[in-house]
């Protein structure tokens, strides 16, 4: 059974030893984006929300979400920077059920998710729909 828990600014330095390996595994894939230290930074400076979820026969932590509030000119987006963890099928709904509520409460107009491809697939199930690509390039 797994309870998803929101982790309060001032508490990420005891967090931190059971995360650590779930950012070492995710950073990669900002594309260079974020190393681990911008994302507890950034939690830290409160520009991002960080979001666990508790496996509680185990009294674990089995992974990591990094959230934050995108304000552009005429929309207010949940945006879900980072997601990665154990058994995710396992806390997925819980998750996105309570960052739905989150998003919701602070009138937000839409939730992104800013991730590899796979979670096209995975996120189409529970309502998200893909209306553009995002492509790169270094200059």
């Amino acid at each position: 059974m797994y309870e998803v828990s929101g982790v309060p600014h001032k508490d990420i330095h005891r967090v931190l030893p059971c995360i650590d390996k779930y950012l070492d595994k995710v950073i990669p894939y900002t594309g260079g984006r974020y190393e681990k230290q911008d994302i507890v930074d950034g939690i830290l400076k409160k520009e991002f929300d960080l979001w666990v979820p508790i496996n509680t026969k185990e009294d674990s932590i089995d992974g990591v979400v990094v959230t934050q509030f995108t304000v552009y000119p005429r929309k207010k987006v949940f945006t879900i920077l980072l997601c990665c963890g154990d058994y995710l099928n396992e806390w997925y709904d819980p998750l996105f059920e309570m960052l739905y509520q989150v998003a919701s409460l602070n009138k937000c107009d839409l939730a992104e998710v800013l991730g590899r491809k796979g979670w096209v697939r995975k996120l189409k199930d529970i309502g998200f729909k893909q209306t553009m690509w995002i492509v790169e390039r270094d200059i």
